[in-house]
């Protein structure tokens, strides 16, 4: 049977609290300029690296599967997303990942598209294995990972593995498996720019970086990229100027910003 799961607004001191740590943490970010290791698909590498370097982290590409261990090594975080999954990235992936795991480098899966075939998923699967500290995907990907349509499947996930599950959509919920928070801010114009998950995984695995805290961490994360879209769409005409103000208001964004605008959902469990 499934869970029953009520949604209501957070005591707004959390709120406040919040936009504080993310505040703090963006700005340890651009003191500290953590380096992320970021295997992505090809048309996300752009986009990717322009959101990391707006908040100033060091994102690195490289994906040759004979220097990854070294590149792993030298960073403080990894990303994995396995949206074009050719060879070249497939050979480089479970090295990285092995490499994260030996030096406890926090590392997040974006397992994009699980859905669409048995072999990707079984794939994604498999890498489930090594432990992610954080999944982040869309509600088809994840329940695709877990094998069932319930609505349940986010806090289904994270409890099989131990991981942070992120995932995003209309709202973004954050789930270690015993609680959870929404997201209530951000922008349907999001969804019209490519590579906006794609980078939202990176995003997470760059708080990862200086706060080894997955599940506040990931809130941070995705709550500092959503009022960015949502004052970025204020200021736009359409998707490619949102691309552009994105990147100028994560440049910009203080505190005084993410607590007039931080809105955060409390989601609890009420019935079974």
């Amino acid at each position: 049977m499934s869970t029953v799961f009520k949604v209501f607004d957070v005591e707004p001191q959390s709120n406040l609290d919040y936009a504080r740590s993310c505040a703090t943490v963006l700005k340890t970010i651009a003191d500290r300029n953590p380096r992320v290791q970021c295997i992505t698909n090809t048309v996300a590498m752009d986009f990717t690296s322009d959101v990391l370097l707006a908040v100033g982290a060091r994102p690195s590409l490289t994906m040759g599967a004979e220097e990854i261990r070294e590149f792993v090594a030298s960073s403080d975080a990894l990303s994995i997303n396995i949206g074009t999954l050719d060879a070249v990235r497939k050979a480089a992936i479970t090295p990285a990942i092995e490499t994260a795991n030996d030096y406890q480098r926090p590392w997040v899966l974006d397992p994009v598209s699980a859905h669409a075939s048995e072999q990707r998923c079984s794939y994604a699967r498999e890498l489930l294995e090594l432990k992610p500290t954080v999944i982040r995907g869309n509600s088809a990907e994840i329940k695709a990972l877990v094998g069932s349509d319930s609505p349940d499947a986010a806090w289904m996930l994270a409890q099989q593995t131990g991981a942070v599950v992120a995932q995003t959509g209309e709202a973004d919920l954050i789930t270690n498996g015993h609680r959870a928070l929404m997201i209530a801010n951000g922008h349907e114009m999001q969804t019209r720019v490519s590579a906006m998950g794609c980078a939202a995984t990176a995003f997470v695995a760059t708080f990862l970086a200086v706060n080894r805290r997955p599940f506040d961490a990931t809130v941070q994360a995705l709550l500092a990229l959503s009022v960015a879209a949502e004052i970025a769409a204020s200021q736009s005409r359409g998707p490619g100027s949102l691309h552009m103000h994105i990147l100028d208001t994560l440049y910009s964004l203080d505190q005084l910003t993410l607590e007039q605008r931080a809105h955060l959902l409390m989601c609890e469990e009420v019935a079974a």
